[in-house]
């Protein structure tokens, strides 16, 4: 390389002319090289030139994976705009909500949904233009506008597990630094092959798994983000020689549950599968590496969109560590990240659990409707998380969960994942969530525990019966307290954001006004 490029338009830019038949990543089996990108994001960028895109201006994304979000996340940048990628699946009424929060005039759909796409949106009192995400100049000859370093590449919006979701703004020195960070930290190489479903409108799926590759110009295999068949996910590692590879615990947990014959499995290529995004169970690493005749290939990690994504991980091949609350350490910071634990305003001893700040040369300047929120920082140069957490003597992370989901027991504090972890241990529970409910008596805030059945159509009273009584005493022999109240559920009653997050306020809610029973979503005996 003659010089390292500042923009994420200057990598496509150079790689297409450097390397220019090197695919860029594979979609359905099929190479898209880099020269063929570059000229498909040369073209979408002049479409949205003629159509009288302005510089800084924001299009929002609802494209899934696919090559499609590549011409149209790009070619916006290109075209001096701002992308705004969102999930596909949300409603209508959502996605024009965003757009309206971030001021976007324009939308991009699916070519091959985009007719719908633009009557749902007719439909509604602002309608807003859809354009389908295969517009393309004749001639991508348009004169494109320079792109600075500093200038905001795209917004990533929060969940919104909580609240309005909110627009996380990141340059396109933010993504790169990130990416390289991402890259020391964990010693990949223009040799790795990254095999990925995660979503790419969303940051680890967007920067860890693509923009990563991009940088090296390494090997993507792409997936479509569906999990129902997890097999697709193992099949494409073993047959690519898939050297790397994330997703939440959940997913690994998911090949757990329904790959019946993991031995028939080589996946004896992947150097690292990082667990990270929601918190990381020590059953799911010794089960899965178990499973899957692996040592020290699953690697936990931590980040989040205020920091670009990537903050802590462990190195490739370290062996997990855990603490005696069975909390898994997500390892040392990134080189350039400074972390303090603070309670009260005031930095905590190595040890003691408090809020995680963060200081990093990726974290955003602030929320995009909200940029004076003061809220977001801490001495101006850290980041407030909202993640709880503790450094030990050696300077490694352990999180013990978000600072808004912690139960008050009694004068206790409980995480709610170490319950959670007791809970997902018993034969029969496929999901967990330990939430605080404070009914307003004496009592004060409780324990309370909802645990989804995995059969819950061969579940007889008794067996509800048992299998609630197995799940206090698990958790009273691990953390001395009975929970207030056990609910069990059916399969996915347990409300999530679309990137597998506990929607915990949603669930509280759900069983304090009588939706979850109304529903039909609690087994009995309900209460």
């Amino acid at each position: 390389m003659n010089h390292e490029p500042s923009t994420l338009i200057d990598l496509l830019e150079m790689h297409a002319r450097l390397i220019p038949e090197k695919p860029a990543f594979y979609w359905q089996g099929e190479a898209h090289s880099f020269a063929a990108l570059w000229e498909r994001v040369n073209r979408f960028a002049a479409s949205l030139l003629e159509q009288g895109l302005q510089r800084g201006k924001r299009v929002v994304l609802v494209l899934p994976n696919g090559s499609e979000f590549f011409h149209a996340f790009y070619g916006v940048q290109r075209a001096g705009g701002i992308a705004v990628p969102v999930f596909p699946g949300s409603g209508a009424e959502r996605i024009l909500s965003i757009a309206e929060r971030c001021g976007a005039k324009l939308i991009v759909a699916p070519a091959a949904d985009h007719a719908n796409w633009q009557a749902r949106f007719d439909a509604l009192p602002k309608a807003i233009p859809v354009i389908s995400a295969d517009s393309q100049a004749d001639r991508p000859t348009a004169t494109f506008p320079a792109i600075q370093a500093n200038g905001i590449a795209y917004i990533q919006y929060t969940s919104g597990s909580t609240g309005l979701p909110k627009g996380i703004p990141l340059s396109h020195a933010n993504l790169l630094t990130n990416a390289r960070m991402l890259i020391e930290a964990m010693a990949i190489t223009d040799q790795d092959v990254f095999v990925s479903w995660l979503p790419v409108y969303h940051d680890m799926g967007l920067i860890l798994m693509t923009i990563v590759p991009f940088v090296l110009g390494a090997a993507l295999h792409l997936l479509p983000t569906s999990l129902s068949n997890p097999q697709v996910w193992l099949d494409r590692l073993q047959t690519q020689r898939g050297t790397f590879t994330a997703a939440p615990d959940f997913a690994y947990r998911l090949c757990l549950r329904f790959i019946r014959d993991p031995e028939t499995y080589d996946l004896s290529s992947l150097r690292v599968a990082l667990n990270a995004a929601e918190p990381v169970r020590p059953s799911t690493i010794r089960e899965f590496e178990t499973a899957f005749g692996m040592h020290n290939v699953m690697v936990a990690g931590y980040g989040l969109a205020e920091a670009t994504v990537g903050v802590a991980t462990w190195h490739p091949g370290a062996a997990p560590l855990i603490d005696e609350r069975g909390l898994v350490s997500v390892g040392t910071p990134f080189r350039g990240i400074d972390i303090q634990i603070v309670a009260n305003d005031q930095p905590l001893e190595r040890g003691v659990v408090g809020e995680i700040m963060i200081s990093s040369p990726t974290n955003t300047r602030g929320y995009y409707e909200e940029p004076d929120d003061k809220s977001l920082f801490w001495h101006e140069d850290y980041i407030r998380t909202g993640d709880l957490g503790y450094l030990d003597n050696t300077g490694n992370l352990f999180i013990a969960g978000r600072t808004k989901n912690i139960i008050k027991h009694g004068g206790q504090t409980i995480f709610p994942q170490e319950v959670e972890a007791i809970v997902e241990r018993l034969d029969g529970v496929r999901r967990a969530a330990a939430a605080g409910i404070d009914r307003g008596d004496v009592a004060g805030e409780q324990l309370y525990i909802f645990a989804e059945v995995r059969k819950p159509s061969s579940l007889s009273e008794d067996d509800c019966y048992h299998l609630m009584v197995e799940l206090v005493e698990a958790v009273y022999d691990q953390i001395g307290i009975r929970p207030a109240r056990v609910c069990l559920l059916k399969p996915h009653a347990i409300p999530q954001t679309y990137n597998g997050k506990t929607q915990y306020n949603t669930l509280k809610q759900s069983y304090l006004s009588g939706d979850l029973r109304r529903a039909g979503l609690m087994l009995a005996p309900a209460d």
